[in-house]
């Protein structure tokens, strides 16, 4: 809920161009006019009923505020959604929101303890940067900071109004891909459907609402196992369970409901599920799959070392991964040295960290193991500030 804000004054910061795209897209349909200044949409629903609204294109009229309020009410009434769902859209109009539910019993007309409020924004920026990682750098443990496109992303990530009842956050994430000259590009509501589609935004709200359909399909099913299992294709990360578990749900009688909300200029590439319920139950089965998946971890090889050198493809365009070589001390202060294969993100970071001479940390799993050499998969990749 907006509290204490004119949502009248808000519609001064709606673009036109926004609404109107919206309206294309959700199915109305223009009506002629000759007036330059005003766009007329039509619809007529399903049951027969049917609606028009009158959308100003000049924010200079004396009526702006109300003829825009006004359309906003109506188009939100023919879509069943109320007034501030909408208006959340349309101020951010080229964006997927993710809402957060929480419910408790002792939670009322939309209050909620102050430590309690803490963990959901926190945990729910944490759940956004493990499906970001989970789909740049798939691994089953994320180590160290983000790199910086995954920062830059999160960063542009926003809070909205929480609403009334139940405890909602908003996350707002604008459209945004990964450029291979700028690293990060915004997205605008011009830019094509299939762009946006495929897009780092799209992939993440996608993934988290499928990751937590998933996890909940397992456990309903009893194959806990399938928690811990590996699986290359779709691999979910300890820090998205860790994130998941960490929104309240340790809380007795605690819900937490995940809410997509997609925009509806882009229709491709959404999860199957926008609607999510997970209840306490759900935490004890979540919470001994961290615990197993921190175990496995525990039991790779770690070793902290320098490179001493780098092999890759040379032609940029072609590089998909590149070889390392990190000369370390074993457990008896013996000098070794192994070879690790990175991915083309982790070893761009590693031809910064050679050349700053930085320490770096590498944990995985050990293969052809010699008396001074041996080669490593690597599982964590991370530079030591």
């Amino acid at each position: 809920m907006i509290y204490s804000v004119n949502f009248m004054d808000l519609t001064e910061k709606i673009s036109p161009f926004s609404f109107d795209r919206y309206l294309k897209e959700t199915g109305w349909h223009v009506f002629p006019t000759k007036r330059t200044y005003v766009k007329i949409y039509q619809i007529i629903k399903d049951n027969g009923e049917a609606f028009q609204v009158n959308i100003p294109l000049d924010k200079s009229l004396s009526d702006y505020r109300s003829a825009m309020y006004q359309a906003i009410e109506t188009v939100a009434a023919a879509e069943g959604q109320s007034t501030e769902q909408l208006l959340l859209f349309l101020l951010n109009p080229n964006t997927d929101i993710l809402k957060i539910r929480f419910d408790r019993k002792d939670i009322e007309a939309g209050n909620i303890l102050f430590d309690d409020a803490i963990r959901i924004y926190e945990n729910a920026k944490k759940l956004i940067a493990a499906a970001a990682q989970d789909i740049l750098h798939p691994k089953r443990y994320h180590q160290g900071r983000p790199d910086d496109s995954i920062s830059k992303f999160i960063s542009n990530c926003k809070f909205g109004q929480t609403e009334i009842g139940s405890y909602v956050v908003s996350v707002v994430c604008p459209f945004a891909e990964l450029d291979e000259v700028d690293g990060y590009k915004q997205l605008s509501i011009f830019s094509e459907e299939e762009q946006c589609a495929e897009s780092l935004t799209r992939k993440v709200t996608n993934r988290i609402m499928t990751n937590i359909s998933t996890i909940k399909s397992n456990i309903d099913k009893g194959e806990y196992e399938k928690l811990t299992e590996e699986n290359e294709t779709s691999i979910i990360s300890v820090n998205f369970y860790e994130a998941l578990t960490g929104l309240n749900l340790s809380e007795d009688g605690a819900e937490v409901e995940f809410m997509a909300q997609w925009s509806p200029a882009v229709k491709k590439n959404r999860s199957v599920m926008d609607r999510i319920l997970l209840s306490n139950n759900y935490y004890q089965p979540i919470s001994t799959a961290i615990e197993k998946l921190r175990e496995t971890n525990r039991e790779k090889t770690k070793i902290v070392g320098r490179i001493k050198a780098l092999d890759s493809a040379p032609d940029l365009s072609k590089r998909t991964s590149g070889k390392i070589t990190v000369v370390y001390l074993d457990d008896s202060d013996r000098k070794k040295q192994a070879a690790i294969t990175l991915t083309r993100e982790d070893y761009d970071k590693a031809i910064e960290a050679h050349r700053k001479g930085s320490y770096i940390e590498i944990v995985g799993d050990v293969h052809n193991h010699g008396k001074r050499n041996f080669h490593i998969t690597c599982d964590s990749f991370h530079i030591i500030e």
